[in-house]
């Protein structure tokens, strides 16, 4: 199902969906596997998780696929992304979006004109555990709302990790490297893409709780 809100309406939806802030900090909540999972998709870049089953590109992104003009996942071991365009035939080389991968969704902005569409998709996996390469792999976060990156990824050699705000297209960025001060000890979404930088030489399982 597709959802198109423009910009004043999105105060409303964070009301309807009953968002809980306490000042400025956001409490870690723990609930069952959530039924749905609203998606933002905006003009431009977004980055998001499938908290569903493995499925085809085409039949995840049906409903926005008169938006989307390219999806791209990113294979670590190959170092490379595979992608996924709309109606061009012999273009796309991504056949499965498996569960808790991310994915890049690209709208041109003129088809949105500056307002939000929202992609709803089945929130049935929690908690999956997923498999870090050395270097960056492109992951979704399945695991609790409201846990900081820093205790998501406590014990692993992960040097950097990067969660996208869609709606400035920017990221922002937890470093080891740098001051504390700078450092960004980003809140995780259920159903959110990450960048996730890894140290070593060996793969690990990421236990996402």
């Amino acid at each position: 199902m597709r959802v198109v809100l423009t910009s004043q309406l999105l105060f409303v939806l964070v009301l309807a969906l009953g968002v809980s802030v306490v000042g400025s900090a956001v409490r870690a909540q723990e609930p069952g596997p959530p039924q749905t999972v609203l998606q933002p998709i905006v003009g431009g870049w977004s980055l998001l998780a499938n908290t569903g089953p493995a499925v085809a590109p085409r039949t995840l992104l049906d409903p926005i696929d008169d938006l989307v003009t390219a999806a791209f996942t990113f294979d670590p071991v190959l170092d490379r992304f595979r992608s996924y365009r709309p109606g061009v035939g012999g273009a796309s080389d991504l056949t499965q979006v498996d569960s808790g991968a991310a994915l890049w969704v690209f709208v041109p902005p003129s088809r949105l004109g500056g307002d939000v569409a929202f992609l709803e998709l089945p929130g049935s996996e929690r908690g999956l555990p997923a498999t870090l390469q050395p270097g960056f792999t492109l992951v979704g976060w399945t695991g609790a709302e409201g846990v900081r990156i820093s205790e998501a990824v406590a014990g692993l050699p992960v040097r950097r990790a990067y969660q996208w705000e869609g709606a400035l297209q920017r990221f922002r960025i937890w470093d080891l490297n740098l001051p504390g001060v700078l450092n960004d000890d980003f809140l995780l979404e259920y159903g959110a893409g990450l960048w996730i930088d890894l140290g070593g030489g060996e793969s690990v399982v990421w236990e996402q709780e």
